[in-house]
């Protein structure tokens, strides 16, 4: 029995060793020291946001055509937006032809309530 108490605290002064080794080469912080999760590693950085919105792009026509009484015709097709369309005359006039901000579907106003009641009378 005393031979295998000796193996035992050999076997944990080596484990003691190696956890001082572990210790000088890895610092702990007072809350590791306490028992308590190292803060530091939780509360690391976030990821780093890598997308860039480009303000100043220059617009390109999907279609573009010139008549020969100068009338101008240019289609734009953004991505995510309705088609765009500019019509521009010899004569100064511009038309500028796009859908509406919103195109959800809406409840077809009937006349807009005046908050008045009909009387009635019933005679007996």
């Amino acid at each position: 029995m005393q031979a295998d108490s000796a193996a035992e605290r050999a076997a944990a002064a080596e484990n003691a060793a190696a956890a001082r080794q572990a210790a000088a080469a890895h610092p702990m912080s007072a809350n590791e020291a306490a028992g308590l999760p190292d803060l530091a590693q939780i509360n690391r950085p976030g990821a780093v946001v890598s997308s860039r919105v480009e303000l100043n792009t220059v617009r390109e026509p999907s279609f573009h055509t010139r008549d020969r009484s100068g009338t101008e015709i240019t289609e734009y097709r953004d991505k995510g937006k309705p088609t765009e369309i500019d019509v521009r005359s010899n004569f100064g006039t511009r038309y500028s032809m796009s859908n509406p901000v919103d195109n959800s579907p809406r409840v077809p106003n009937n006349g807009a309530p005046n908050g008045r009641v009909p009387s009635i009378h019933l005679s007996y």
